[in-house]
């Protein structure tokens, strides 16, 4: 079947001719970088080096302050939706789903998140990024720089199809006091407070902020989100700048099905807290030395008590029998990082950047991994970038990590890139890359196994505490690394003339030794069990696409964005029907074919603002056979704001609507549906 659908082909009919239009001053001056990028896009995340978008090693999409405010969203999953490529969904009302490129099931893992630099990509279970405790609050983002494609040449294993960099706004942009309010349908009821102070050379913010809304109407999925942040940036000369993070987050949840006697409702939470330090020295605008370390640690709160009855037909004995358990799913997870990294400018057509870290993760989840001990595991990393500009229209990009981790020993993740300035305000790009996924300790080392809490008589005999009744999760310590090599032609068009933009990747992603959650019989314990878990690199995909993003902006507050995705991914060929025994089978069905975007806002008045945004997405389905797909969904937000006058108050006041045309199974057919949610905004400044 063609890539290019009729859909794609309307959209390249519609958008092409904008790109076509003679651009003047073919030829570009040979002038020093800093005026190179003058009044150009720049970004931060694809290379780690400050570049314009068009010098950029790969596709990076922009998500930056006033389309988060004009967005009207709650969550920063939320704001992915505007991103090609990505799918978003929410599994239960508290827990968020999002993957680039599919591959992902209920727990994606194959995207790295970073905040100001700090990664958020989490130790301890299956699931990679848990957006409930980013540790940032919306309000204080100042842009999100999405880098789509893998990268782990610049990011390490985790950024094995793509890296997220959220960036926070810096204290001074933020001073004086501002309090947020903010209540709706569904129990949405949120309140935020920042205050930003200038003592001397520091420039000072503080954020306190609690979230919560009741999620989907039929189920226990509740959340009550909890949040502090400080940060604090000292320029104590000219050259020497230290920047200083602190947070700390909470979230409480309702999780469990009613009449469930293994998985009961109830409540339970999680919690984070991190602190940050980062020196610069920057003794000329081409060179920096920095040093960043940053010390986290998470811990969650879930146990209970059950008392399940066994059939003789479900067990090796020959009565029925009543077990006690005492389930606890606490854990608790500590990471050390540092990492130094020097940026250089050796010539007037090179630039370079290179560096060295360390990570250790200590883990403490005595249930998931049948072990008192804490469990450690290290990661050190080496890598660099150069860059090259040959001539005025030629760019070469080549980078490198070499990373070690203590699961699966050595790798070496490369990158190769060349841009073509047609024009000044035509780009063409050419990249190949081979990134690496090292398996979290869950999928390696998981050994699951339930023993009852209390013993356990009968007329025949007594059965003691502690003896092992099942395991639902074995270790699979032979898991290798997953790789993937990835092939992208980019095209990137800025006319300033028409306020307009346009960006087109095409690529070819070549996913090998996928792992994958298998089932297998099982002996250990009371009760035997055909479905007893285990991971191996079974899986294996071809994910071919196209993704284009138009952007017509004649103004700061007033645009319209348009974002199409045509997307192809092949499994091993084999049936759904027989994806118990190979799951890979299902990777087809992980990513929509075709989903679409529109978003944009408009300033019809100095204190008016109207924005709207809608989406299309084809059916999927999250890793999981044909029978779960979900079916093809749309939504549609709308949000009118006001900036009050300034003999009322400082502040705006904004009524959001999200979802108003349905309700929809965002993640399966089988879970409770997300329907409509309005809410209406207040914030104050003093």
């Amino acid at each position: 079947m063609p890539i290019l659908q009729y859909s794609a082909r309307r959209l390249l009919a519609l958008l092409l001719p904008a790109v076509a239009i003679p651009v003047s001053g073919a030829a570009h001056a040979a002038t020093s970088e800093t005026a190179y990028l003058d009044d150009l896009p720049v970004v931060l995340s694809a290379s780690r080096l400050s570049q314009a978008q068009a010098d950029a090693p790969g596709a990076v999409s922009i998500i930056d302050r006033p389309m988060i405010v004009a967005s009207g969203a709650r969550n920063i999953n939320e704001l992915f939706r505007f991103v090609p490529g990505f799918q978003v969904a929410m599994h239960t009302g508290n827990q968020p789903l999002v993957s680039y490129h599919g591959l992902s099931d209920e727990a994606p893992r194959r995207m790295l998140v970073q905040v100001d630099g700090r990664s958020v990509y989490s130790p301890y279970f299956i699931a990679g990024v848990e957006w409930n405790q980013l540790g940032v609050d919306i309000d204080d983002i100042e842009r999100i720089e999405v880098f789509r494609g893998s990268n782990s040449a610049a990011y390490g294993s985790n950024a094995f199809l793509g890296v997220a960099n959220i960036i926070t706004r810096a204290p001074s942009e933020t001073l004086g006091t501002r309090v947020r309010y903010r209540a709706g349908s569904e129990g949405v009821n949120d309140i935020g407070v920042r205050v930003g102070k200038q003592l001397g050379d520091v420039d000072l913010r503080l954020t306190a902020a609690r979230n919560y809304d009741r999620g989907f109407s039929d189920i226990n999925d509740g959340r009550r989100y909890e949040l502090a942040t400080l940060r604090a940036d000292w320029a104590s000369n000219r050259v020497d700048q230290f920047e200083f993070q602190a947070g700390w987050t909470r979230n409480a949840l309702g999780i469990g099905k009613d009449n469930n006697l293994t998985d009961p409702e109830r409540d339970s939470s999680i919690g984070t807290g991190f602190g940050l330090l980062r020196w610069r020295h920057a003794p000329a605008p081409d060179e920096e030395l920095s040093v960043t370390y940053y010390h986290q640690e998470e811990s969650g709160h879930d146990s209970f008590s059950a008392n399940v009855p066994i059939p003789p037909a479900q067990s090796r004995l020959p009565l029925t029998i009543n077990i006690p358990l005492q389930i606890d799913y606490g854990f608790k997870a500590v990471r050390d990082d540092i990492e130094i990294q020097r940026i250089a400018h050796p010539g007037d057509t090179l630039r370079t950047v290179i560096g060295a870290g360390a990570r250790v993760d200590q883990i403490h989840a005595p249930l998931r991994f049948n072990t008192d001990e804490t469990m450690r595991v290290a990661v050190n990393h080496l890598f660099g970038t150069v860059e090259w500009r040959a001539s005025p229209r030629w760019l070469f990009n080549a980078g490198a990590m070499l990373e070690n981790n203590a699961l699966t020993g050595t790798s070496l993740a490369p990158r190769l890139s060349a841009n073509y300035h047609m024009t000044e305000a035509q780009t063409w790009r050419l990249t190949a890359n081979r990134s690496y996924r090292s398996p979290m300790a869950f999928e390696q080392k998981s050994s699951m196994i339930f023993v009852n809490s209390a013993p356990i008589a009968t007329p025949r005999f007594t059965i003691p505490t502690g003896t092992p009744i099942s395991q639902t999760f074995r270790p699979s310590p032979d898991l290798r690394a997953e790789r993937i090599t990835t092939y992208e032609l980019g095209y990137l068009a800025d006319l300033r003339s028409l306020a307009s933009t346009f960006d087109a990747r095409l690529f070819l992603e070549r996913a090998r030794d996928l792992i994958e959650m298998r089932l297998e019989n099982s002996t250990v314990g009371l009760l035997p069990r055909d479905n007893t878990r285990y991971f191996a690199n079974s899986g294996r995909a071809d994910i071919r696409g196209l993704e284009l993003t138009a952007t017509w902006r004649p103004a700061p507050a007033t645009w319209l964005s348009a974002q199409h995705t045509e997307l192809r991914i092949d499994g091993p060929g084999e049936a759904a029907t027989a994806t118990a025994a190979n799951p890979s089978g299902w990777v087809e069905y992980s990513a929509p074919r075709h989903s679409s975007a529109l978003f944009g806002a408009w300033q019809f008045h100095p204190r008016w603002q109207i924005s709207a945004a809608q989406t299309w997405v084809g059916s999927m389905s999250w890793y999981q056979d044909g029978a779960h797909r979900v079916a093809s969904y749309r939504q549609l937000d709308l949000r009118l704001a006001h900036r009050l006058p300034p003999a009322l108050a400082r502040g705006d006041i904004a009524i959001t609507a999200q979802n108003i045309d349905g309700v929809d199974q965002t993640y399966s057919p089988r879970t409770s549906a997300w329907g409509s949610r309005v809410f209406c905004t207040l914030g104050l400044e003093f």
